[in-house]
This record gives structure tokens, C-alpha cells and sequence, in this order.
């Protein structure tokens, strides 16, 4: 395989350590395990980079593996940048900027209570050299908004978040990773360089920029069965393909929901 035609893996991380309600133990990794899950893609010769380095680096014919972190929550910087910082990997970390300070109330039950980084803790983060993106300005799903309200949130969360890190935003994660054609060009027309989806699956030559595939990883990945998704062999499913066929009906069934005010998580 030729660097040309060589996917390149994302990993979607989000909490860790942090306990999660009932049905959503997958979206927190132990901080040994995450150790471990990075320290073996390393072994064998990964470089470890933020979404925007990573793509940049993308095609030069080296072994990348970008590393995402969701949500923004406070155990990243207790938990995360050690191991980060062990292995002087690079790391993009999301953020939905009207949450800064709170908490991820989007979540259910005991869930909404997990504790987010405040502003001086996202600029100790930029500080300490990794990349700071926007998650929306709340955590809701953006594709099923009014297109200027999605403007608004895009344009917002960027002006915030830069005003705390002092740098430049240029990178977007869609919340609960839905994003439509419409709003991908939002993303671009309003200065983000990139922003990523979920997929589920290592994200191929000449994918958009502005939706990128990532991988997720949870407490059930070893770190043979974390080299094993970044070398494309994790187990298939026919879920992905499903749900972008389904995406205009679900997109239409979500926007309901949101006008009778439910929650999606």
C-alpha cells in the first residue's frame, strides 16, 4: 500500500476515567489503558498527532494516527496529558464552548453532572501544545438547526474558544457527529480548515475535509485490538452503511424530536 492510497486512522476518544451512566460505559477508556492502547500504536511506529497536523501529514508516507478527545471533559488534563505527554503525542480536543466551566448536561441521568474543564484549564491545554477545537457552541446535533442558527453556533464557539487559547480554532467536531452537505459548507465558509464525523471506519484518501472518518475507542479495545482498527482490520458492520443510507429519513425523525424538545445523546 502507497502513502497515496493508505487511509489514515482517527481515534474518538472521550472521557478518562470518568464514570458514565448505564449504556454508555464505551465512551470512557481507564487512564492505564489508554496508557497502553497508545504506548503500543507508538511501538509500532505511529506517530501520534492532533486532527490538523495529522492531515497534514497526510500522503507524506509516514505512519500517523490522529487522536481525538470529545467533549472537553475536566479528567482530560488530569488523566490524558500525562499519558500525552509520555509519549509526546499531539492530540486535538474538543469543546463546546457555552459548556466551558459546567458540565455535560446533554448526557442522561448521573451523566450530566461529569465536571468540564473551565476556561484556564482549555487554555492550560492550548498551552501545553494541543489543539484546541470547537465542538459547537452547545452540545446538540447541528444538521436538524435552523441554518442560521448553526451559523451562529459555528461562528460563536470559534470567537469564544480562540479568545481563551489565544490562537487560532480551525478545527470542528459535529456534536453526536451528524453533519449534512448544507451544514459541511457552513463549517468551511466560516474558517474551520477541517471537522470530523464518527464513520466508523479509518478515513480514506480524498475523504472532505470537513467530515472525516474516526474510530472509536473504548474500554473493550485491548491494544492489539486498538492496532488491529487502525490497520483497518476491526470487525465489520453493516451499521455505518445503514445509517448514512438512512441519514435523510433519520435526519428528518431527529429534527422532530428536537422540535418536541428531546434530548439525543
Amino acid at each position: 500500500m502507497t502513502a497515496a492510497t493508505r487511509g489514515l486512522p482517527v481515534l474518538m476518544y472521550h472521557a478518562v476515567g470518568s464514570p458514565m451512566p448505564p449504556g454508555l460505559g464505551e465512551l470512557s477508556v481507564p487512564p492505564g489503558l489508554l496508557a497502553e492502547q497508545l504506548s503500543a500504536l507508538a511501538g509500532a511506529g505511529y506517530e501520534l498527532l492532533g486532527l490538523t497536523d495529522a492531515l497534514a501529514a497526510r500522503g507524506s508516507g509516514r505512519k500517523v494516527v490522529g487522536l481525538t478527545f470529545d467533549d472537553g471533559y475536566r479528567d482530560f488534563l488530569d488523566a490524558a496529558v500525562p499519558v500525552l505527554a509520555d509519549l509526546r503525542a499531539g492530540a486535538t480536543l474538543y469543546v463546546p464552548s457555552r459548556n466551558v466551566g459546567g458540565t455535560a448536561d446533554w448526557l442522561p441521568g448521573s451523566g450530566a453532572a461529569l465536571p468540564l474543564l473551565d476556561a484556564r484549564g482549555v487554555a492550560a491545554v492550548a498551552e501545553l501544545g494541543i489543539e484546541v477545537g470547537s465542538h459547537g457552541a452547545v452540545h446538540v446535533p447541528m444538521d436538524v438547526l435552523p441554518r442560521a442558527v448553526a451559523a451562529s453556533h459555528l461562528g460563536e464557539s470559534r470567537t469564544v474558544l480562540e479568545g481563551i487559547v489565544g490562537q487560532p480554532v480551525v478545527s470542528f467536531c459535529y456534536p453526536h457527529g451528524y453533519a449534512s452537505p448544507v451544514l459541511r459548507r457552513q463549517v468551511h465558509a466560516l474558517g474551520y480548515d477541517n471537522a470530523c464525523v464518527i464513520g466508523h471506519r479509518v478515513s480514506p484518501p480524498g475523504e472532505d475535509p470537513t467530515a472525516v472518518s474516526r474510530l472509536l475507542v473504548g474500554p473493550q479495545h485491548d491494544p492489539r485490538a486498538v492496532l488491529d482498527l487502525v490497520a483497518g482490520r476491526g470487525p465489520r458492520s453493516v451499521v455505518p452503511a445503514l445509517k448514512r443510507a438512512a441519514t435523510p429519513a433519520w435526519r428528518a425523525t431527529r429534527r422532530t424530536a428536537r422540535l418536541a424538545g428531546a434530548t439525543w445523546t
